[in-house]
């Protein structure tokens, strides 16, 4: 019961709720202990409501989810848990992360109920209306920098948001593709299926590949952020960012894979060094711009 619980709550997918630490990093907030503290209650509030998202969706997906070879396996779908014990543990986490927003301010408590209503909408309504299934996606992925932008009181970047919103397409249509791929009756698994053929996933794959790389060159060269830390040196972290997008295409079109992000993020060396070539890059550039006297 208890690892099949924590199944439940899909602790790996935690890695999402990082990007709530994307405005301490570049506000030159990460060494001030207020705001980091801030952010972890943020990180720690979302990874609650998330989690327990994730049960709610478990719960309404479980007849669709026993069609997926993969997915048939949860503890709701395999019959593991049921439904009167998996309910109540995804109130407590949901009742558990608002509480604690609440306790941060009012703006990241309506920031993360907004986050819990797209989603619930998502389950009930939105997950089958094509294109749409995809950009309540992305939109959480935005929330979540909000809610961190909030919690810290520093205004977001308009190129920041661009950049969150298309690579949260990026890794949802990456997704689509391989549910297509390998889910028979895909179109009885997720209705949108009956629009979405690999084909046309592919054009939207390198679409939002395309406007990840321009719009997050566009962030570390043009915006008034990166003006504002006073360094033009953020230029050399775009090789890391292009060399991952390229990497996760080679995974997706190669190897058809896809399906969980956080888990080709986690699993594949080439990502995982691409990554944290560029977490140090960054905190080494920012680290030299508070050493040099730059400005928020």
């Amino acid at each position: 019961m208890v690892r099949d619980a924590v199944r439940l709550m899909r602790i790996k997918q935690w890695i999402k709720n990082f990007f709530v630490f994307a405005p301490l990093v570049f506000s030159l907030n990460l060494f001030d202990a207020a705001c980091a503290a801030r952010s972890c209650l943020v990180f720690a509030a979302f990874c609650l409501v998330s989690s327990g998202v994730y049960v709610f969706n478990d719960i309404a997906d479980r007849e669709r989810d026993r069609l997926h070879p993969d997915k048939k396996h949860r503890p709701v779908a395999s019959g593991r848990v049921q439904v009167k014990a998996a309910l109540p543990l995804g109130i407590f986490l949901a009742a558990a992360g608002t509480a604690l927003a609440g306790f941060l301010s009012p703006v990241v408590l309506i920031i993360l109920c907004g986050y819990l209503a797209v989603n619930i909408l998502y389950s009930l309504l939105l997950r089958r209306q094509t294109f749409i299934d995809v950009m309540v996606i992305a939109i959480g992925f935005l929330l979540r920098v909000g809610a961190g932008a909030a919690a810290i009181g520093v205004q977001l970047s308009q190129w920041m948001l661009l950049t969150t919103f298309f690579l949260s397409l990026f890794l949802g249509f990456g997704k689509r593709r391989e549910e297509a791929l390998v889910v028979e009756r895909a179109e009885e698994h997720r209705g949108v299926f009956r629009d979405y053929s690999v084909e046309l996933l592919n054009y939207l794959i390198a679409i939002s590949a395309a406007l990840t790389i321009i719009t997050y060159s566009l962030y570390v060269i043009t915006s008034e952020t990166m003006h504002e830390l006073g360094s033009n040196l953020f230029f050399i972290t775009i090789h890391f960012v292009v060399f991952g997008v390229f990497r996760y295409m080679l995974l997706i079109f190669q190897n058809n894979l896809g399906g969980d992000p956080a888990d080709l993020v986690l699993k594949d060396r080439p990502m995982i060094v691409a990554v944290t070539l560029w977490a140090l890059s960054v905190l080494t550039l920012l680290g030299i711009t508070l050493l040099s006297g730059g400005q928020r």
